[in-house]
Parts: C-alpha cells; sequence; structure tokens
C-alpha cells in the first residue's frame, strides 16, 4: 500500500533481500504505482524450476510480513493465470483483469 509508509519500507527492504538472497531468480524493478492489473505499487519475481518455486514460496510465507503476494503462472493466457491459476498469500487484493482478456479478432462470432 502505498500510502503506507511501513509497508513501502518493508516492500523495498524485502524487495533487496530477494535480491541478495535469492540471485538466480529473476528480480523485476519495485514499481511505485499501479502497472498492468495490479491496483497497487507491487514487484514482480520469477522463479524456472520446481525447487526454486518451492524454495522462495515457503520462504515469502515467513517473510512476507504485513504485504500481500499474488502467485500465478506465466502461459501464454495472462488473464486466466491472474484469475483461475493465481493463489494469494495475505489479502488478495482486486485486479484489473480486463486488460488481460485476448482480444477478439474482427469478424469474430461471440
Amino acid at each position: 500500500m502505498p500510502s503506507s509508509p511501513s509497508e513501502t519500507a518493508y516492500a523495498k527492504d524485502l524487495h533487496e533481500r530477494i535480491r541478495r538472497e535469492f540471485p538466480e531468480l529473476r528480480i523485476y524493478r519495485l514499481w511505485d504505482k499501479p502497472v498492468g492489473p495490479h491496483p497497487t505499487a507491487m514487484f514482480e519475481v520469477n522463479t524456472f524450476d520446481p525447487h526454486q518455486t518451492g524454495a522462495f514460496f515457503s520462504w515469502l510465507a515467513v517473510h512476507r510480513g504485513p504485504l500481500s503476494v499474488l502467485i500465478h503462472p506465466n502461459t501464454d493466457n495472462p488473464h486466466r493465470d491472474h484469475t483461475d491459476s493465481a493463489i494469494w498469500m495475505g489479502k488478495p487484493w482486486p485486479l484489473n483483469v480486463d486488460i488481460l482478456k485476448p482480444k477478439e479478432a474482427p469478424g469474430a462470432f461471440n
């Protein structure tokens, strides 16, 4: 929650800690504003195999503090990834998933 100085500080510290403790993961920048379907500040971390995923998610369960974490796959269907296939650690946030819906081809029938 960007309006909470303590949560913002926690997120910055967590982001840096993840970068130090999990250098094998892809850690993206910390956004201080909504990005894509996300309604608040966020950052993204990608894992690449089941071992990394298990180790990182177990670590997050202990160290995420007051922050909410959206966990989802990255497939060719971002709408499904952020809805049916997503799970949350902490309080779920409402996402703007309409922007993730596939665009219909011109002339397509519903």
